[in-house]
């Protein structure tokens, strides 16, 4: 059973009240003001769920009266002394749901105005209701645009850095090196050149092609580590500490706690790039020669956790810094590239309290489907 309309009836006749009240069914509860002054303190205290307003009042016309029910949602029949176009007009435009002429109300034509208005109402709630989800959900997208396309910037940048890096790795190595090569071949052509001057150049020569071999050879492997054509990501971090600890010298302590097959080659290259940013991070920043990686279960999916014992940071002094880490990423980009594949990254640090990243792969990524 429905809790009874509240109605309030706005009028200064008591008389006209009266006729109201006696046409109105037992299952309203029926609430009275004689001045639109009464009308707003009874709003102040408990809003009706639909208001009958007397055209004239002795404080106020009803139709000033209008946009404070209006602007509540609350529904409004006017009450008119005589039908004139002019005001039904007035009173529509300002907001009524209905009108009705004081002289010729019956209990069936004032029912039926009470339910349209009422119906209008919630209707017109809905309406708005859904405007306001809508304008809400059009501010997150075009937030979300504006984060995809800073991030598309970033992007841009870290593939030109990496470009600058791996061109200046071949013009202040390699081409060197095969410069050195070249100059030591075309010695062997001077004259009188002895066996011994020549064997020497000869050995020279090609322990510069073996030092400009092994610089490739470490090149290809940090740009496509070959570990990743396989899908067991312990393997791929097992390699990464080993490579990391012998880059930078430091000590990295690796537990899988299950196993963990992704699929997608292009999620293992995010995971391992992102974890290793990470590590980077430590060597920089922490203060710490020693860290530790570990790969647990989470609701089907799996979690990377990297967490050092040093210095740590304040989390809320934290700035985004986009010149952090080795390919030109903060952490808050970091977290972007993530949320956009459906990952997420949980950072946990306070001064001299150490850190610790969890980065978090979704069960999804567990699928030939991902």
């Amino acid at each position: 059973m429905t809790d009874p309309l509240d109605l309030l009836i706005v009028d200064d006749s008591k008389a006209d009240r009266a006729i109201v009240r006696s046409l109105l069914a037992r299952h309203y509860h029926v609430r009275e003001a004689a001045t639109a002054r009464e009308a707003r303190a009874l709003l102040g205290a408990d809003e009706p769920d639909l208001v009958l307003l007397a055209y004239r009042l002795p404080d106020a016309d009803g139709v000033d009266l209008l946009p404070t029910f209006v602007e509540r949602h609350v529904p409004v029949v006017m009450l008119t002394g005589m039908e004139t176009p002019e005001i039904i007009v007035e009173a529509m435009r300002g907001g009524a749901h209905d009108y009705l002429t004081k002289g010729r109300l019956t209990e069936e034509g004032l029912e039926r105005a009470i339910a349209n208005a009422v119906e209008k109402a919630a209707l017109r709630r809905a309406l708005d209701a859904q405007q306001r989800a809508l304008a809400e959900h059009a501010a997150a997208l075009e937030a979300k645009n504006r984060e995809v396309r800073a991030l598309a910037s970033a992007l841009t940048l870290a593939e030109q850095a990496e470009r600058r890096r791996v061109a200046d790795l071949l013009h202040d190595n390699v081409q060197q090196m095969l410069f050195g090569v070249k100059l030591a071949l075309r010695l062997l052509h001077a004259p009188a050149v002895s066996p011994e001057a020549t064997h020497k150049r000869l050995t020279d020569a090609e322990d510069i092609l073996d030092q400009a071999i092994d610089v490739t050879r470490h090149l290809a492997v940090e740009l496509t580590p070959p570990v990743l054509d396989r899908e067991d990501m312990a393997v791929a971090l097992r390699w990464l500490a080993e490579h990391m600890g012998g880059m930078y010298g430091m000590t990295i302590e690796v537990t899988a706690a299950c196993p963990c097959r992704i699929p997608s080659r292009e999620l293992r290259i995010l995971v391992v790039q992102i974890i290793r940013e990470l590590l980077f991070n430590v060597v920089k920043h922490a203060g710490v020669d020693t860290a530790r990686l570990r790969l647990e279960s989470c609701d089907g999916g799996a979690v990377f956790v990297v967490e050092d014992d040093g210095c740590g940071f304040d989390l809320g002094a934290a700035e985004v810094n986009e010149d952090e880490g080795p390919a030109g990423f903060g952490l808050y980009s970091v977290r972007q590239r993530l949320e956009l594949v459906g990952g997420s990254l949980a950072i946990e640090s306070a001064p001299g309290d150490g850190c610790r990243i969890t980065l978090a792969a979704p069960e999804e990524w567990m699928s030939d489907g991902a």
